[in-house]
């Protein structure tokens, strides 16, 4: 019932744009289908998570809002065990790697769309599925530290899954995997590799539905040397490799697909939603917020770390109830 053939696939019909205010009545009926969502589901679904959080010694500390929560219930299909249990992974991931989650900067991000390194296209698939592209050849650590390209993951994937139609319908990903291997093996680590899997797999909540692997490289190789023996089965299933880049136009539609890879996109810029997504107050909410202590005022050196990255003040936990209400 809700799959739609690329090949037939109208822009302005089947395919939407990334950015849409509400969600169409055909994808509200896929996510009752498909992930179970009701209202009572939602609201069940939200209790259990928070009672699970109050109740962890890890995100007790933590305010989680609404429509965070329900990111993590809608990537398990609201099983709320299983859906804490990611939670839990990305505030033990924000403790033991913070530098991911602070000074974020929107110059340095949007290098990522000028270099052409990363972005997300324009269009859904017909789907309702973001489409994320990574071109690894443009990328020169030199200009763009590895440290700023997990900054700049963390924004774009975390940001995009504030997009209520991509919390339901997922990510596909094409990677360009072409590179040079003198610019770009010696960040290979073991550590880099899994670090970016495991955050984008085992703590952020997208649904990865396919991921189109083009021009492999002696990078690439090395890389999936690595990351394969703790991939999951489900994953590798979804990965296509492409002997041919322009093989991508049988799994998207012709329109929505730039025009090197055989499509006929041929400008595409997001810098206009990368900078509202990098709003102050946008970024302030990623992985939650810590609360303040009331007993106790004094800090650790983390705690002031994680309060003052953004340079925006807290708003305190009245304020924040009365903006609610």
């Amino acid at each position: 019932m809700f799959i739609r053939d690329p090949k037939t696939a109208k822009i302005g019909e089947e395919i939407l744009p990334f950015e849409i205010d509400t969600i169409p009545e055909y994808f509200l009926k896929k996510a009752e289908a498909e992930l179970g969502e009701s209202t009572e589901k939602k609201m069940q679904g939200l209790r259990e998570i928070r009672e699970l959080a109050q109740n962890d010694k890890h995100t007790r500390n933590y305010e989680f809002d609404d429509d965070f929560l329900i990111q993590y219930l809608r990537a398990r299909k609201y099983n709320a065990t299983r859906a804490f249990t990611q939670l839990k992974a990305l505030v033990q991931l924000k403790k033991k790697n913070p530098q991911i989650f602070t000074d974020f900067n929107f110059e340095k991000t949007s290098k990522t769309i000028n270099d052409k390194t990363i972005t997300l296209l324009p269009w859904r698939c017909q789907d309702g599925c973001a489409i994320l592209l990574i071109q690894l050849d443009n990328w020169y650590p030199e200009t763009f530290p590895v440290e700023e390209v997990k900054r700049a993951c963390a924004v774009w994937l975390m940001q995009s899954l504030r997009e209520p139609m991509t919390q339901i319908n997922g990510f596909k990903a094409i990677l360009d995997v072409k590179s040079n291997p003198f610019r770009h093996l010696r960040h290979c680590t073991p550590n880099n590799i899994w670090l970016i899997y495991h955050g984008s797999q085992e703590c952020v909540p997208g649904r990865y539905k396919e991921v189109h692997i083009v021009n492999t490289s002696a990078t690439f190789k090395a890389a999936w040397f690595i990351i394969k023996s703790f991939m999951s089965d489900k994953l590798k299933k979804r990965i296509i490799f492409h002997n041919n880049s322009k093989t991508l136009i049988n799994y998207f539609p012709k329109e929505i697909l730039p025009t090197q890879y055989g499509g006929e996109l041929e400008k595409y810029d997001m810098t206009s939603w990368l900078r509202k997504a990098m709003a102050p107050e946008k970024l302030a909410l990623i992985g939650g917020t810590r609360r303040e202590s009331v007993s106790d005022p004094r800090r650790d050196s983390h705690h002031r770390r994680e309060s003052n990255c953004f340079n925006w003040r807290r708003e305190s936990n009245s304020s924040r109830r009365s903006s609610k209400a």
